[in-house]
């Protein structure tokens, strides 16, 4: 072989291997923000532990007054700290918004919240009306917050409001959906992350006399305080919902991945060299199968897998498939940043699936509600990368009970 190919061999690996200690290293740095973020917020949620602390003995010193015994107190303060503890556990956004309302409803009250987006406050999960209103009308709803409602008041003063049916009269829309009695008691609560409102929470007795209002606004305070901790996490950018506003949730979803711990992408670096390498192999078989560099390179490179030509789909579809993908990425890493003694064990004994079965199910139901229905439900992003995050490229290490790609 000439020894100007060998040359040019050489220094494609030596410029591949630059490039990835580049990326690297740009990981680590990235690694280093988030973990002060975290400490920053367990600082910040010690604090208001500790100031949740008081208003749950302020509710069970008022309770056992107004209700005479102390186990009328005990029970509604198991209940509340319940409810803090499934927020707690929320792997994502639209999930703080979920268990808010589901604890809500365990209060004895309706509730609904609307996230905030711009100038409108958007449906996004409500408990305790029944069948009349099914998640997708109540997706539906607009409030809009230009206009003097209480709503408006609620975003603006970023405090409590109390409202009653004649007051939520501009809001016909909210007033159709949810149907409270012109005697029921309603409040408004802001739920405050990232320094604004970032989702307005709505409960009313739902023809019961008053509302538990010191519980719901720890639960209302615990929401935010989740939204911030999972905003730290996936690298400081806030996330929406997908549905109402595709155009504004993609962009949004986009970020999030590319913001989060795992999203730093440096497989195009490694499959240009694997590209490279493959050239070179077939133009110079013995120097790459002998090149100690190309063989430490190449375990880096994700297994080979079937994936469809996003440029042979239009660029609309090409979006859905990246943001699919890129979602697939964030649930994932997630699951693996709140887990790892699991997932070290998992690896070890190749038993991840079973050890993990709640965490999987739970983040795969949630990528399928967001792009079960759409172009990318014929790739099985989530299942590759359980795989190659969570699996570390060994399929066998999800174990036999594992369900596969069409669970």
């Amino acid at each position: 072989m000439p020894q100007t190919q060998q040359n040019s061999i050489q220094d494609v690996v030596r410029q591949a291997r630059e490039r990835l200690e580049q990326e690297l290293q740009s990981q680590t740095a990235q690694l280093q923000k988030v973990e002060e973020s975290l400490q920053e917020l367990r600082a910040k949620q010690k604090q208001l532990e500790s100031a949740v602390e008081e208003q749950l003995e302020a509710l069970g010193r008022a309770e056992s007054v107004a209700g005479g015994t102390g186990a009328v107190a005990d029970a509604s303060l198991e209940k509340v700290l319940g409810g803090v503890r499934n927020l707690i556990t929320a792997t994502l956004p639209e999930q703080v918004l979920e268990v808010l309302t589901e604890e809500a409803e365990q209060l004895g009250v309706r509730a609904a919240v609307f996230d905030v987006r711009g100038k409108s406050a958007w449906g996004s999960s409500a408990r305790g009306f029944g069948s009349k209103l099914s998640e997708k009308a109540f997706r539906g709803v607009v409030v809009s917050l230009t206009q003097d409602n209480p709503f408006r008041q609620c975003f603006e003063t970023a405090g409590s409001v109390d409202a009653t049916k004649e007051s939520l009269a501009k809001n016909r829309n909210v007033l159709d959906k949810l149907g409270p009695g012109p005697g029921d008691s309603i409040i408004l609560l802001p739920i405050r992350s990232a320094g604004s409102v970032s989702a307005i929470f709505y409960a009313d007795s739902g023809g019961k006399e008053g509302l538990p209002v010191d519980a719901l606004k720890i639960l209302a305070e615990f929401a935010g305080a989740q939204l911030d901790r999972l905003m730290a996490l996936s690298g400081g950018l806030p996330s929406q919902t997908a549905e109402a506003e595709p155009e504004v949730a993609e962009e949004v979803v986009e970020a999030e991945a590319e913001a989060s711990v795992e999203a730093v992408e440096t497989e195009p670096v490694v499959e240009e060299f694997a590209a490279t390498a493959a050239v070179a192999e077939v133009s110079a078989p013995p120097v790459v199968e002998t090149a100690p560099a190309a063989e430490e390179a190449a375990p880096a490179a994700p297994p080979a897998a079937k994936e469809l030509d996003l440029s042979q789909v239009s660029e609309a579809d090409q979006k859905v498939h990246r943001d699919a993908k890129r979602f697939a990425r964030l649930l994932v890493s997630e699951i693996e940043l709140y887990n790892k003694a699991k997932v070290a064990d998992g690896r070890k004994n190749k038993d991840l699936y079973a050890r993990m079965r709640t965490d999987i199910e739970r983040s795969r139901q949630t990528y399928e509600k967001r792009f079960g229905k759409t172009v990318a439900k014929e790739q099985s992003y989530f299942h590759e990368e359980l795989v190659r995050t969570l699996a570390a490229n060994d399929a066998s290490n999800l174990g036999s009970d594992y369900p596969g790609p069409s669970a």
